[in-house]
């Protein structure tokens, strides 16, 4: 056998090559840059926020809880509910301190009760594991010192039934 016997082979097509792209026109004249406002020079129509009040000023007084009934109706004061320790801060401050970012719960005298109930539910445990935890304390300001600083609280609301405000120091805009 002198060799291998010849096997067709399928007719070779020249490789197709791809339309080579026109060249990209040149990039359009850029638009000049747009300056950055100076932030410092704008004025802010942020309002301005009180961040402490003046304890005299507020007419803050301490209230015993077994003066408070459950049928007792809304008066001129809100109250709030902290604990020994902290009205002996503010007493010694003097003043008492919020933001918008940390605003004071206040609540109206039928709110009271649920929420001291409500604390003292929570602070049960800490009674029988032996922690004596601080007592609360409730103590009310006259509300209207601080009614302009006041927004509703609609998930406090809500769970008790009764009106609770966020002391945030950002002053409502009334409508004329």
């Amino acid at each position: 056998m002198t060799g291998l016997p010849l096997i067709p082979t399928a007719p070779r097509h020249p490789r197709r090559r791809r339309p080579v792209a026109a060249p990209a026109a040149p990039p359009a004249a850029a638009a000049p840059p747009v300056p950055q406002p100076d932030l410092f020079a704008a004025t802010t129509a942020r309002p301005h926020a009180l961040t402490y009040l003046d304890v005299a000023a507020l007419g803050l007084a301490v209230v015993p809880a077994r003066t408070l009934r459950p049928d007792d109706g809304p008066d001129g004061y809100l109250y709030h509910i902290t604990t020994a320790a902290g009205l002996d801060t503010l007493r010694a401050r003097g003043t008492v301190l919020f933001s918008p970012r940390a605003p004071l719960v206040l609540t109206e005298r039928p709110g009271v009760l649920p929420w001291l109930a409500n604390m003292m539910e929570v602070m049960e445990s800490d009674y029988e594991a032996g922690h004596r935890a601080d007592s609360p304390v409730v103590f009310r300001v006259k509300r209207f010192v601080i009614d302009r600083l006041l927004e509703h609280d609609p998930d406090r609301t809500r769970e008790y039934g009764v009106s609770f405000f966020l002391l945030t120091g950002l002053a409502r805009q009334d409508p004329m």
